[in-house]
């Protein structure tokens, strides 16, 4: 079997599924359509997205209770590979190749899983479509499932180290255009700079947040992730457009709360929020690790992980049980020479099937 999961994770691998122009999730996921129609015992079905992009569900019956989910697309092809990203190569005891890691490894767990003679009843896979993008997989199986099955535990594959990750920070991406008084830059005075308001009031909005803090999932956290503004030297600017990350670990924390908080301390600057659109409004999720002890295995560190969009499944679904794990190697998902340890991805067929006999 060991070799059949690093035969396999190589197959995934050579299928590019990152989401371009020219290329997308479609040929990876007839791959795993067919590989389980061909190889497994579980009804079989395909979920249009949007086009041609579709999620695959898998499962032996209409009532599942544990879902397991992974992601089949990967981000794109970034400089410093010192291989070929999408020919896979063993060495040294890694496999390298995109997606090793974030996450054909897990993908290959899955389908091996799911092809099993014998598993237990009401379970479920599913393979889903943009999460690296703007998590349209995700959002259009909740929207024709969510009412439809009634999962009590969810795990995903997208996780590292064969430690549990019990919950993670939310995420929020707001743009705004933040308007000041143009004057000529002799008389800065009688101006209002829109960049210098737009970053005071950053940097106010950063010290205010910092008291939303969870033990287990660490502080609220906020990036200034673009900001552009100005168009001449002699010119005091009159507007201003920023992008904020920001990474919720409270509950309270949304984005209306957000741009509620922006405007106060705009005004405060004299400037005005004259627009804004939030593109992600997602929350933090969490579960207590005391319903997850009896799996056996090591907890991973929450505080700065990156958002899971187990998230979502977590909400629609009422707050099952959700858990992440993986074979991933930290630190080198999105990462050029992306790997996995031939040892842990071996490991984590075992590791997977305990865990769906004991959750």
């Amino acid at each position: 079997m060991k070799n059949k999961i690093i035969n396999l994770t190589q197959d995934l691998i050579s299928i590019p599924s990152w989401v371009d122009n020219q290329t997308n999730e479609i040929k990876i996921n007839q791959f795993i359509f067919n590989y389980l129609k061909q190889n497994s015992q579980l009804t079989v079905i395909k979920q249009q997205v949007n086009k041609d992009r579709f999620n695959i569900l898998a499962s032996n019956s209409t009532k599942i209770q544990t879902l397991i989910i992974g992601h089949t697309d990967t981000v794109g092809i970034n400089q410093g590979w010192t291989t070929d990203p999408i020919k896979p190569i063993i060495k040294n005891g890694k496999l390298f190749g995109r997606g090793a890691t974030d996450m054909k490894s897990g993908l290959a767990a899955m389908i091996l899983l799911a092809c099993q003679k014998k598993l237990p009843d009401n379970l479920g896979f599913l393979f889903y479509v943009d999460e690296e993008y703007n998590f349209v997989g995700i959002k259009k199986f909740i929207n024709d499932f969510g009412t439809k099955i009634k999962p009590k535990s969810i795990i995903s594959l997208d996780g590292s180290e064969l430690k549990i990750a019990n919950g993670c920070r939310g995420l929020i991406e707001i743009s705004a255009t933040i308007g000041g008084v143009s004057c000529h830059a002799a008389t800065p005075q009688n101006g209002i700079n829109a960049i210098e308001v737009a970053t005071k009031s950053i940097e106010k909005l950063k010290d205010y947040l910092s008291q939303f803090k969870n033990p287990e999932l660490g502080n609220t956290t906020i990036n200034l992730a673009l900001i552009q503004g100005g168009k001449a030297a002699n010119v005091v600017p009159d507007s201003c457009q920023i992008i904020l990350d920001i990474r919720p670990s409270k509950k309270e924390i949304n984005a209306n709360f957000i741009i509620k908080q922006l405007k106060l301390f705009i005004s405060q600057q004299g400037g005005n929020l004259i627009d804004f659109q939030i593109k992600f409004n997602f929350g933090s999720w969490l579960t207590p690790k005391s319903k997850l002890i009896n799996l056996g295995l090591n907890f991973k560190e929450i505080n700065s992980s990156g958002f899971i969009d187990i998230q979502l499944l977590w909400q629609a679904f009422k707050q099952p049980k959700c858990l992440t794990i993986g074979a991933g190697t930290q630190g080198t998902a999105h990462t050029s020479n992306e790997y996995v340890e031939i040892k842990k991805l071996i490991q984590l067929e075992t590791v997977l099937s305990d865990i769906i006999k004991k959750i």
